[in-house]
């Protein structure tokens, strides 16, 4: 597609040989200048009326399938472009106008009389966020590619892209089980025999839990609150600090971290533990640890929202956030990390009896400066055994069992980092 630079300096070309011919015309007196001239000016007068005629009557229309996706989902879209005029117009580039990363609709169609086009795009989502559709972008060129006019159709649209979710069977942590009614209080989207309090409705609430005199009262819906009983919570931390982060789009660490995350948050929530997310990302992401369909949504909202930019590296975040923390917690790390000084940090919460579990992303594997691999000693001696994952692994599979001391020994010997035994 040409640009408009390019354009405009055409077009002050034409102009200043309109101007040379006059001056040389005028300067010699020979007819054939002034021709020229005729010439140069006709071109312009009917290169800008071509390209004014040629978007009009017009109409386009998209229909959007795709308002929420996962990571590796396709978008789709059809887009048609209608000629309402007695004019055919032989050349319209139609783009859509999107901000999703590897998204392209454009297509260049000619329009017969009364005609139209129609066209369904598909591509898939590679990175987890929220985009804007649209709106669509007809443009010309006339045919002495000197002036350039463009249009906008349709709305925009907001589309949101999960993180991609596996089913992880044989991913295990040990449960931090309570001997006893907790005395934290937490919201849980489970009826239990503990009601507290009761709070504004949201998305996911059982209508069997909503609180029809408060909600008479205020006028909108309330929820019940409860508390949970004999349980333990499992928290997720996935690392999104800007300075471990290697590789791009669906093959990066952070893709693969919030995957990880939202995977193993549904696995637990299904089993009807409260789970809690945390995170700094580009802010600081936390939800308290809560059950049910609910709090997985928010969960995958929480993670789609997040973005690799943290500038709090997980050895200083583990400290500020240790008071979420107790002897009933199970804490999931999932980071790219190679810096010893995060396994100094879990030492302290294992000393609290927070059961602790760590997803280790071998950064060198994604095109990384560093060797996560480096810090599964530290993590050994710490009694932490991990789980590793690289690039194009199979997630369910690299989260099937630990990554062994004998493993550690083999990328000793042969100075390799993604060993499999």
């Amino acid at each position: 597609m040409e640009s408009k630079a390019y354009l405009l300096r055409r077009f002050y070309l034409v102009v200043t040989l309109c101007v040379i011919t006059v001056l040389t015309g005028a300067a010699t007196g020979f007819g054939l200048f002034y021709r020229l001239f005729y010439i140069l000016g006709l071109t312009l007068i009917l290169g800008y009326v071509w390209n004014v005629i040629s978007l009009r009557s017009l109409d386009v229309s998209v229909d959007r399938r795709s308002r929420r996706v996962r990571v590796g989902d396709n978008v789709e879209e059809r887009i048609t472009v209608r000629n309402l005029s007695a004019l055919p117009k032989p050349t319209l580039e139609v783009e859509d106008m999107t901000d999703l990363p590897g998204y392209s609709s454009g297509m260049a169609v000619s329009l017969q009389t009364k005609g139209f086009r129609s066209w369904r795009t598909q591509m898939p989502a590679r990175r987890r966020g929220v985009y804007t559709l649209g709106p669509v972008r007809v443009s010309n060129t006339d045919a002495f590619g000197i002036f350039r006019r463009e249009r906008f159709f349709c709305d925009t649209e907001q589309l949101i892209v999960y993180p991609r979710t596996h089913y992880i069977p044989e991913f295990a942590i040990p449960a931090a089980d309570l001997s006893g009614d907790s005395s934290t209080r937490r919201r849980s989207h489970d009826l239990t025999p503990h009601a507290s309090s009761v709070r504004e409705y949201a998305f996911g609430d059982s209508i069997s839990r909503v609180h029809w005199g408060s909600t008479a009262k205020l006028g909108r819906l309330m929820s019940k609150e409860f508390d949970l009983g004999q349980s333990s919570d499992v928290w997720v931390l996935v690392d999104l600090h800007r300075d471990v982060q290697a590789g791009e789009l669906d093959e990066s660490t952070d893709e693969y971290a919030v995957s990880i995350g939202a995977s193993l948050s549904r696995k637990y929530l299904e089993a009807g533990l409260p789970v809690g997310l945390i995170s700094q990302g580009d802010r600081r992401y936390f939800l308290p640890a809560d059950t049910g369909t609910g709090q997985f949504d928010r969960i995958l909202e929480f993670l789609a929202l997040s973005k690799a930019e943290g500038s709090i590296s997980l050895e200083t975040l583990l400290p500020q956030e240790e008071q979420l923390w107790g002897y009933h917690s199970s804490l999931i790390i999932i980071t790219p990390s190679n810096r010893p000084e995060w396994v100094t940090a879990l030492r302290e919460l294992m000393r609290r009896r927070v059961r602790v579990a760590v997803v280790l992303l071998d950064g060198a594997s994604f095109g990384g400066f560093f060797n996560t691999v480096d810090v599964i000693p530290e993590l050994y001696i710490s009694g932490i055994p991990p789980y590793l994952v690289q690039k194009g692994d199979d997630i369910p599979v690299a989260l099937s069992r630990v990554y062994t001391s004998a493993e550690i020994e083999a990328s000793r010997q042969f100075g390799a980092t993604e060993v499999r035994v």
